[in-house]
């Protein structure tokens, strides 16, 4: 009988191995050798998959957004209020521990490779409004629960969170900002949103 394989594991797992490969060694170092060894496959069958360096890297951004969208999923559902949600959503974003660290590391390495490299870029656009409308949608609901000011335009806000978590990032992960400082920062911007 012949063995059953399957895919999207396999496409999971050299996507992984990718991830591995940018965080211990940099985005320069991802080849098919490497992706290869980092996954415990031969070459062939990694190329069974992906054929370039470039596709190696778009399945690995891929899996990238997935992962995000998958632990903002689960931090959401164990909140009680759009307020809550709209925080828990806003720090996953962030390297506040070693597996969120690991997460942005690889990140930090696609945000500087998209801005060359026209494919990443486009997608990560393509996740961007995602993102965002989830985002503003918490602040609606914030809004609409007395959470947050009624006068706040959502998609700024949105916007103006969003990029403190990008902007932040590096800062913390060479140690500038620990843990503790960045969620005081976020929380000090969340509290200036309240009502009156």
């Amino acid at each position: 009988m012949p063995k059953i394989v399957d895919h999207e594991a396999r496409r999971r797992h050299i996507a992984e191995a990718v991830h591995r490969v940018i965080h211990d060694k940099g985005m320069e170092s991802v080849s098919l050798r490497e992706v290869a060894a980092a996954a415990g496959m031969s070459m062939g069958a990694v190329q069974y998959y992906v054929t370039t360096k470039d596709q190696m890297l778009l399945l690995a951004l891929e899996r990238i957004g997935i992962w995000i969208g998958e632990r903002i999923a689960a931090v959401a559902a164990r909140q009680s209020t759009p307020l809550d949600v709209l925080r828990a959503t806003v720090l996953e974003l962030l390297p506040l521990d070693e597996e969120r660290c690991y997460l942005n590391r690889i990140g930090q390495a696609f945000q500087a490779s998209s801005v060359v490299c026209e494919n990443q870029a486009v997608a990560m656009r393509t996740g961007y409004p995602h993102l965002l409308s989830f985002l503003a949608e918490q602040i609606r609901a914030a809004q609409a629960a007395g959470q947050l000011a009624a006068h706040l335009d959502a998609g700024k806000e949105a916007s103006i969170l969003y990029a403190f978590a990008q902007g932040i990032v590096n800062a913390t992960l060479v140690g500038h900002y620990t843990p503790e400082d960045v969620t005081a920062l976020l929380d000090h911007h969340l509290a200036r949103l309240r009502p009156a």
